[in-house]
């Protein structure tokens, strides 16, 4: 071998596996994001099982004003969620569910904000170019939490607060289809039933503000709807006949003691076949 050809190869080998090495740390090539639907919420989206629901710092007194007084305001610190109508639709869709939801979720009162849940979503990407549909169901929290508001004055905050994120939610996904799902029907009038102790044996206990405040609570969804130029899906049409004090083979919003309507996570709040339900009208809708 010449002195000049040992240089020679030594050279070519140090490019070979300077090449090598180039290849090994290159980021493989990005995949496209398969197509999503985003869900944010409270509680009755998020359906996780009690025993996460207690983890989680919430046991609910509405009369105390004060239910979401436990939370640090960061989804990310662990909410859990179970089948819910927002992975309902996304099946029947077709799309995979990003779920965001969690329990005590609020925007106007102390609590986890859905402005945090919108940051996640942003962080991790649930929010692209590749999202196709939103669903986002909140405000019920808030009604029950700000009782020294009048109506108009809530709804006027309500759509103050809440229509940055929905801006921001645009921006973020600017090809999906944005949707201010309404709460099911949760009331007999100004009544519900908690305890259905045998059945279709159940008691009936007047609760007007129960039924204000989910009728403020819509009220709010469609003033923000119409704010910002979103859809607004009203559900509570869908399930007229399916509250509280409906029959068991109908019932959809389970009572506090409640083992006759079916299968559902938690107490006072809607039940497998709620969800199943409301997951198709947004499919269909």
């Amino acid at each position: 071998m010449t002195a000049t050809a040992l240089p020679l190869r030594l050279g070519a080998a140090l490019a070979a596996l300077i090449t090598a090495a180039l290849l090994i740390v290159a980021p493989a090539p990005a995949q496209a994001q398969a197509r999503n639907l985003a869900i944010f919420g409270d509680s009755v989206v998020a359906n996780p099982a009690v025993p996460e629901y207690l983890a989680e710092g919430l046991f609910a007194n509405l009369s105390s004003g004060n239910s979401s007084r436990l939370f640090s305001g960061d989804p990310s610190t662990g909410c859990s969620q179970g089948n819910n109508w927002g992975r309902e639709a996304a099946g029947n869709l077709g799309l995979e569910p990003w779920d965001y939801s969690c329990n005590g979720t609020v925007s106007m009162s102390q609590g986890p904000q859905v402005a945090a849940q919108v940051d996640r979503a942003i962080r991790e990407g649930g929010l692209s170019p590749a999202t196709q549909r939103v669903v986002i169901t909140h405000g019920f929290n808030d009604t029950y939490n700000n009782r020294h508001l009048g109506r108009q004055q809530f709804i006027d905050a309500f759509v103050a607060t809440n229509a940055p994120q929905i801006n921001r939610i645009r921006a973020a996904a600017p090809n999906a289809r944005i949707q201010i799902v309404g709460y099911p029907s949760m009331t007999a009038g100004d009544n519900i039933c908690l305890f259905h102790i045998g059945p279709n044996i159940h008691e009936t206990t007047p609760f007007p503000d129960l039924n204000y405040w989910q009728w403020l609570t819509q009220d709010s969804q469609i003033a923000l709807a119409r704010a910002t130029g979103v859809e607004f899906l009203d559900t509570k049409a869908a399930t007229a006949d399916n509250h509280m004090c409906a029959p068991d083979h109908k019932r959809m919003w389970a009572g506090l003691v409640d083992f006759y309507a079916g299968p559902g996570n938690m107490p006072f709040h809607v039940n497998e076949r709620g969800h199943r339900h409301v997951g198709q009208v947004i499919a269909r809708s």
